[in-house]
């Protein structure tokens, strides 16, 4: 009978300790989600474990939100935009003027631009003969006239040497040109020129000279004027084909040029 009590209290007694409401032994708390279990009990001793009651809510830790991390050359162009933007001012109403007058001016001056390039053609040409020229006085007034027969062409040329503005020296020159139907004309005028070229060798202050080279004849008659004896020079010499001179030694050049101009020669001073 005892055995059986003994049993009875090994098995199944329960333990009547009043429990603590804040205090239970860890085994019996272990126990109550375990199934019962008839086997002896271990005679470990008991542990008790403080069971703490929430007073308050459990503090909510927020992770720190960061800004993501932008681009350096994003923030540079967003900077500078910014200061654009900050340092930009419309232009004025007066600028806006000047720039719509100029465009104008630009399409006035696309339509006349022959008009404009004809005028400055003629403003250069005004403003070269305005131009004060060099006067030579010391150098060779070359006037030239070409004239023409039924058979030949001509052309007279007059060479006069000065110097401070005072002729000095005569040249005449005649340039006479044929083809083969005028070979004859031409070899009857070198027949006179070298007639000439004789009767004068004796004269001093003239020289005479006489080319005749394909179909072209060269008489060429220097005048010393300073030596010549003009005395000399007869009518003969002018039947022959000579030219008599008609402007004497240091004769003002000035008045040679206006008399060959006006007897349509076109003169050129040449140093």
């Amino acid at each position: 009978m005892n055995n059986e009590n003994n049993n009875f209290n090994n098995g199944q007694n329960v333990n009547n300790t009043p429990i603590n409401d804040k205090f239970m032994p860890v085994s019996d708390i272990n126990q109550i989600n375990q199934p019962v279990n008839n086997t002896v009990p271990s005679t470990q001793p008991v542990t008790y474990q403080q069971v703490v009651e929430p007073t308050t809510q459990p503090e909510v830790i927020s992770e720190p939100v960061t800004e993501p991390i932008k681009d350096n050359n994003a923030m540079i162009n967003e900077n500078l935009h910014k200061v654009e933007i900050k340092d930009y001012t419309p232009p004025s109403k007066f600028k806006l003027f000047l720039l719509f007058l100029f465009f104008c001016l630009l399409i006035v001056f696309i339509i006349f631009l022959p008009q404009i390039s004809t005028f400055i053609r003629n403003y250069g040409k005004e403003t070269d003969y305005q131009k004060p020229t060099e006067v030579i006085t010391t150098g060779k007034l070359i006037c030239t006239l070409t004239g023409n027969t039924s058979d030949l062409d001509k052309e007279y040329e007059f060479n006069f040497n000065f110097t401070e503005s005072k002729l000095k020296r005569t040249k005449y020159i005649v340039y006479t040109r044929g083809d083969t139907t005028t070979e004859a004309l031409l070899d009857e005028l070198n027949e006179k020129c070298k007639v000439l070229k004789n009767d004068t060798s004796e004269i001093e202050g003239v020289s005479i000279k006489c080319d005749y080279i394909e179909g072209k004849l060269t008489e060429t008659q220097i005048f010393e004027l300073e030596t010549i004896d003009t005395e000399k020079l007869t009518a003969a010499f002018a039947e022959a084909g000579g030219v008599l001179p008609s402007y004497t030694y240091d004769q003002d050049i000035d008045s040679i040029e206006t008399n060959m101009k006006a007897s349509g020669y076109t003169c050129e001073r040449q140093k």
